[in-house]
């Protein structure tokens, strides 16, 4: 009736966060950032479905709750590294990474890699089960958005290795570009949101008939937009594209 096959529909109700029996993640107890890239929690987690590479590494922005992870073979410092890396090139750099107190979160190579970049990297308490807690309730949020994928493609006690990067990555989208529970934005909305800024800097626009104006205010840019304020008058605001602003 609406087109579409019936693998096609599972793969619906399997991503849809108002089809699923399961709570999706909540609220966590940690310090979290307040703003996106901020402060990242980050940890390995063992996932039987996705062997022989059943590691993975899961960093959630504390802030937008973004979930990103990738599969490795062992967890050592240069599979952190990489994961790291693949999520910088995706969220952008954090200003503070916190994990537990693995060897590859200690070692000599993770923390040059830190330096490198000026990130502060903190871990939790030892043996203190909630230091942890918001990226282990992401763990356990990507594990069972896995598990329900996997079931609706015919895959009960492992995924074959062919579908794994397929399914590892539908399951992100899932959690990344939808709301989840009663939140309006999803985690990739509230990550990438423009913000106003209190005092932006001077700007010059070009105005209708190409000439350009001086004593504009910037308040906040979009994607291919800017917005600007004139006399301090907020609702003398206008939508510009950024093209047309010069500092």
């Amino acid at each position: 009736e609406c087109g579409i096959s019936v693998t096609d529909a599972k793969h619906i109700v399997a991503t849809c966060p108002h089809c699923q029996k399961t709570l999706l993640w909540s609220s966590g107890v940690n310090p979290r950032g307040l703003k996106a890239s901020e402060v990242w929690q980050t940890d390995f987690t063992l996932c039987q479905l996705l062997k022989p590479r059943a590691w993975l590494a899961v960093t959630v922005d504390t802030y937008s709750r973004v979930i990103v992870a990738t599969q490795h073979l062992r967890t050592n410092s240069k599979a952190t590294i990489q994961h790291w890396l693949r999520v910088m090139a995706w969220l952008g750099i954090p200003n503070q990474i916190k994990t537990d107190n693995g060897p590859n979160f200690v070692s000599k190579s993770v923390r040059a890699f830190v330096l490198k970049w000026g990130i502060t990297l903190t871990h939790g308490i030892p043996y203190n089960s909630t230091g942890q807690a918001i990226v282990e309730r992401a763990n356990q949020t990507l594990k069972s958005k896995l598990e329900v994928l996997a079931k609706t493609e015919g895959f009960t006690s492992a995924i074959p290795p062919g579908d794994q990067a397929r399914l590892l990555a539908t399951a992100l989208l899932a959690l990344n570009q939808f709301p989840r529970g009663e939140e309006t934005n999803s985690p990739t909305q509230k990550h990438w949101a423009t913000r106003a800024l209190e005092e932006g800097p001077l700007v010059i626009i070009r105005n209708e008939l190409g000439e350009w104006e001086q004593g504009w205010r910037l308040v906040l840019t979009g994607r291919g937009y800017a917005a600007v304020k004139k006399d301090g008058k907020l609702s003398g605001a206008r939508l510009s594209p950024s093209n047309q602003t010069s500092r």
